[in-house]
């Protein structure tokens, strides 16, 4: 069984290897040491900082994409008989190649909160939180190249997202241990067994949620959300599209709208500053979003509006969507009555969580088996 784990700077994906996935007969692998390996062959010292080992990771996928997946497989190949687990998985490439090998491949996500990863890594940073934020965005995928860093992008490959927000020491007296213990054991069980195990309620809605999104023809990403009763039942289900009557933007544009709008203001934003294009561009696509020229009903906004004049009493209800709500979603999420969403999305949108918690609306992290994978853990009998 290869395992990959990918997640967040401080999500806890080399702490659940060493300390869980070893203990349970995998053996314990990292990108992350593959590359400083190759940093130190090719310039004779250790990395000074975890930004030079982005940007040679950087230079090594751009000339071969899977060149940190091979040196791995390189070491995995050697022993078919062992158990392995994979970890510091930060460009989707890896994960396709993993997946095209290996027929039996699962993806972990792994994830834990942004104040939570900061408390665990601040000292590495002298309690700099301009520089974790700057590493975080590299990270994330905020304007690199396909062969960049992408966290962001791994984790809507994950097969399976484990949450790892508790601190605990590793023994056995340990009650939050022991639970991460059960919690991995018992997904690894339903791996080994499909046919006698049973979905949880959430990822049976959430796999309800993003068969919703599939009917998106959105260019950006295809989200989709389902409204659930206080007794579970599916009340509503939405994706984001145009409303009824208009054409999709790849039928009447071409492209996507928004980026037709980011073009003319950059264009515009440079002219008047006498600042390059190509820059100018970046830096608009980077940090102005114009949700409010897209032409799309989110998929929050049309599971909200498809109860309109049912009078619908949403009291108790839960909103499971496949990405973390917008801030104008998140308003409508409010003022609609909705008091539980459950997300999947490793970067919360933190004004959303802030309106959020104003309106005392608990947002929380999927956890269990994705959409993805839902058939591989959970199969039919025959």
């Amino acid at each position: 069984m290869i395992i990959g784990l990918t997640g967040a700077f401080g999500s806890g994906t080399s702490y659940l290897s060493k300390n869980f996935f070893e203990k349970l007969d995998f053996k314990a692998l990292s990108l992350s040491t593959i590359l400083r390996e190759e940093y130190q062959k090719k310039h004779g010292k250790c990395a000074a900082s975890r930004k030079d080992l982005q940007d040679y990771g950087n230079t090594l996928r751009e000339s071969n994409p899977q060149y940190l997946a091979e040196k791995i497989d390189d070491i995995i190949s050697k022993d078919p008989q062992q158990n392995f687990v994979v970890e510091s998985i930060r460009n989707p490439s890896e994960i396709y190649f993993f997946r095209n090998k290996y027929t039996e491949f699962i993806l972990i996500g792994v994830f834990a909160d942004y104040d939570v990863r900061w408390n665990r890594v601040k000292s590495t940073y002298n309690n700099s939180k301009d520089t974790f934020d700057a590493d975080e965005a590299k990270d994330k995928g905020l304007l690199e190249p396909v062969y960049g860093q992408r966290i962001s992008d791994c984790f809507f490959e994950s097969d399976l997202i484990i949450l790892n927000n508790e601190d605990f020491l590793c023994n056995a007296d340990n009650e939050n241990y022991q639970n991460m213990k059960s919690k991995i054991e018992a997904y690894l069980k339903a791996l080994r067994d499909p046919q006698n195990s049973n979905p949880t309620l959430p990822e049976t809605l959430m796999a309800a949620a993003y068969t919703s999104g599939r009917r998106s023809k959105c260019y950006k990403r295809k989200v989709g959300a389902i409204i659930a009763d206080k007794y579970n039942r599916i009340i509503s289900s939405g994706f984001n599209g145009v409303p009824i009557g208009l054409q999709e933007c790849k039928s009447h544009y071409g492209k996507c709208y928004r980026d037709i709008k980011r073009k003319e203001i950059s264009e515009k934003i440079c002219n008047n500053l006498n600042v390059d294009i190509e820059n100018g561009c970046n830096a608009v696509k980077s940090n102005v979003k114009l949700l409010e020229l897209c032409r799309s009903l989110h998929g929050e906004e049309s599971a909200i509006l498809n109860l309109v004049g049912r009078g619908t009493d949403l009291s108790g209800s839960t909103m499971y969507v496949t990405t973390f709500p917008c801030n104008l979603c998140a308003n409508k999420i409010v003022q609609s009555g909705i008091k539980n969403v459950v997300y999947f999305e490793p970067y919360p949108v933190q004004e959303a969580k802030e309106i959020f918690k104003e309106a005392n609306v608990i947002a929380k992290p999927f956890e269990g088996v994705t959409f993805r994978a839902f058939f591989k853990f959970y199969q039919y009998e025959p």
